[in-house]
């Protein structure tokens, strides 16, 4: 049965033809789906082995790997599970708890890295933990892959991370900071960035890091992107990241309830911040916040634990 899209017929014999080459041009079996593809990493945590191990089966031809369009190495979950079988290997299910053992140590790792980096900040302790929070509960609602969702919210964890790199006078300074001081705090998201440049499970991460304090408008830091082209889990940190500091006390501001939260976020709305994750983050974090606290005790009380980190 022929398609037309575009003015363009489509029929079985051009759908063969695109899939015979993209196994020609990428090595990927036709028909196959990226859930059963794995990164090296993913592979050596489901084995129980390291990635050099893994590396060794791949150049002794045990091991099939796929090269995806960005020239990154994959390797299909049902390969994989077939060699740990033929080295008497773990099962399949297995397979998977040690893999899951070994995401939650890196989360409870990250996790408490972003809580020694808070208390650097001088402020409120918990930031990195609500903005987490805040940003899970928006992507949690939305119609994205898991995969990127994860991704987002690992983003929300660590976006002020590059912050380890600065003073801690600055951090914590009560004043007003000088010019100097100024140019030095927005160099964090860059610097966050760079931190984790050799760290291979948070590759789709840096550029979250590096976007979260663009601007919908193009005024923001550091690359002035606008609208769509600043990454979507980007947006949805800054607007959260906002809010938190919107409404939490600290030395050069009190402490705003939810309403006059919500009607900051509104006003800047289409600037400052993506219009639509504005509208998710009131339809869903801030009725949630009201749920729980109300809004006579506003927002920081209501996550100061970031009780949410679990669900990465």
């Amino acid at each position: 049965m022929a398609l037309h899209a575009h003015g363009i017929e489509v029929t079985d014999q051009n759908a063969t033809e695109v899939a015979t080459k993209r196994t020609k041009d990428t090595g990927f079996p036709p028909n196959i789906s990226d859930s059963e593809l794995l990164t090296p990493r993913q592979a050596a945590a489901m084995l129980g082995v390291t990635r050099q191990t893994v590396r060794n089966y791949i150049y002794k031809g045990r091991l099939k790997t796929y090269k995806t369009p960005g020239g990154h190495h994959r390797i299909r979950r049902e390969d994989l599970i077939k060699l740990g079988l033929l080295e008497g290997g773990p099962s399949k299910e297995e397979i998977a708890e040690n893999y899951n053992e070994l995401h939650h140590g890196y989360i409870k790792t990250l996790t408490a890295l972003t809580d020694v980096l808070d208390a650097r900040d001088g402020i409120v302790s918990g930031h990195s933990r609500r903005v987490f929070t805040y940003v899970a509960l928006m992507a949690d609602t939305m119609d994205i892959l898991e995969t990127q969702k994860e991704e987002i919210k690992l983003g929300a964890l660590l976006h002020d991370i590059g912050k380890v790199l600065i003073s801690e006078h600055i951090l914590s300074k009560p004043g007003r900071l000088t010019d100097q001081e100024h140019y030095f705090i927005r160099q964090h998201p860059e610097m966050g960035e760079r931190a984790i440049s050799d760290v291979e499970f948070l590759q789709e991460v840096k550029s979250l890091i590096r976007h979260h304090h663009e601007r919908f408008d193009g005024k923001g830091y550091p690359d002035g992107l606008s609208g769509e082209e600043i990454p979507l889990g980007a947006r949805m940190i800054a607007v959260a990241e906002a809010f938190d500091c919107i409404t939490r006390e600290c030395t050069f501001q009190r402490r705003r309830g939810l309403d006059e939260a919500v009607n900051e976020m509104e006003r800047h709305a289409g600037t400052q911040f993506d219009p639509e994750i504005v509208r998710i983050f009131v339809e869903e974090v801030v009725s949630n916040l009201r749920d729980r606290v109300g809004e006579q005790y506003g927002a920081t009380s209501a996550f100061c634990q970031g009780e949410r980190t679990e669900g990465l």
